[in-house]
C-alpha cells in the first residue's frame, strides 16, 4: 500500500506548509518524514508520512457520519414539502426482536420513516465515526508533540511524548525560550481543544462515547454530551459540526505551526541535533 506523501495531494491547500518543512529537514537525524536516514543521502523506504496517515484515517472515521448526513438532508428536504407531522416516526426497538425493527442480531440500529420513507441508521456507525475520529486526532496531537520534541530538543522522555506534556507548564517555558511564536501557537490551541481531548480521553477509557438522536419535526442532529464523563449532562453538543470544526482548527494548526518551525530552522540554522 502506497499513498501520496503529503496530505495536501488529497485536500488542496490544506497543510501546504508540511511538504516544505519536510524537505527541509529530511537529512537529518530529525526526519519528519518517519523514514531512516541509512547514509548521508540515503533513506530507507517507507509506506507513508505519519501525519498524513493520521489525517487520512482522521478523513475515513468521517465517513461513518456520511448515512446520518443523508437522513438530515432528507429531512430538510422533506420539510420544504411540509409534511404532517404525523407522517415523522421513529421506529425504536433496538436490542430485540420487535415488528418495527430488522433483525439486528444484537447490533442497535434504528429506522426511521418520513412520509413513508424508511431510512435505516446505524448507531455502529456513529460510534465508529466517533472513535476514529477522537482517537486519530489525539494521535495527531501526540505525533506533533514527539515532531518538536525532536526539532527544538526539549528532551521530553520517549514514553510521555504527548501533547499534554508539551502543552505543561515547564515544557511551554522550555518552548518559549527557543520559539516564543510557536509556545504562543500552541497555548492558543491547548484552549481549542480542550473539549476535544476531553472525548478523545473518553473514548479511548471507555471505548464508547454517550450520543442522543435528536428526532424532530424539520431536524435530525447526533448529540454528544456537554461534559463528556457526566452521565446527567445535557446533550446539547451537533456531533458532526464538533467534528467538522475541529478537523479544521487541527489543520490550522499543523500549518500554522509548521510555517513557524520553517522559519525558525530558516533563521537560526540546523538545531542542536
Amino acid at each position: 500500500m502506497t499513498t501520496s506523501w503529503y496530505y495536501d495531494a488529497h485536500k488542496k491547500g490544506t497543510f501546504s506548509h508540511q511538504k516544505q518543512l519536510c524537505v527541509a529537514v529530511r537529512w537529518t537525524e530529525c526526519n519528519l518524514e518517519g523514514q531512516e536516514l541509512k547514509s548521508p543521502n540515503h533513506l530507507s523506504a517507507i509506506q507513508g508520512n505519519p501525519l498524513t496517515i493520521r489525517l487520512l484515517a482522521l478523513d475515513e472515521a468521517l465517513k461513518h457520519f456520511n448515512n446520518a448526513k443523508k437522513i438530515a438532508k432528507n429531512i430538510k428536504e422533506l420539510a420544504r414539502g411540509q409534511f404532517d407531522k404525523k407522517e415523522f416516526v421513529m421506529m425504536s426497538g433496538t436490542w430485540h426482536a420487535e415488528g418495527s425493527s430488522l433483525n439486528t442480531k444484537g447490533a442497535p440500529i434504528e429506522i426511521i420513516e418520513i412520509a413513508g420513507e424508511h431510512f435505516e441508521l446505524k448507531y455502529i456507525d456513529i460510534q465508529l465515526a466517533l472513535y476514529g475520529f477522537f482517537t486519530s486526532f489525539g494521535s495527531i496531537l501526540d505525533r506533533l508533540t514527539y515532531e518538536i520534541n525532536m526539532l527544538y530538543n526539549l528532551e521530553i522522555p520517549q514514553n510521555i511524548r504527548y501533547w499534554s506534556k508539551l502543552t505543561n507548564e515547564s515544557n511551554l517555558a522550555k518552548l518559549i525560550k527557543k520559539d516564543v511564536e510557536l509556545a504562543r501557537l500552541l497555548e492558543k490551541y491547548l484552549e481549542i481543544f480542550k473539549m476535544v481531548t476531553r472525548y478523545r480521553n473518553r473514548m479511548v477509557h471507555d471505548g464508547i462515547i454517550r450520543v442522543e438522536v435528536d428526532i424532530s419535526v424539520f431536524k435530525f442532529s447526533v448529540m454528544l454530551a456537554e461534559n463528556p464523563n457526566d452521565n446527567n449532562s445535557s446533550m446539547n453538543v451537533d456531533a458532526i459540526e464538533f467534528c467538522t470544526k475541529s478537523k479544521a482548527d487541527i489543520l490550522k494548526l499543523l500549518d500554522e505551526s509548521y510555517s513557524i518551525m520553517f522559519q525558525h530552522f530558516q533563521t537560526h540554522g540546523k538545531p542542536p541535533w
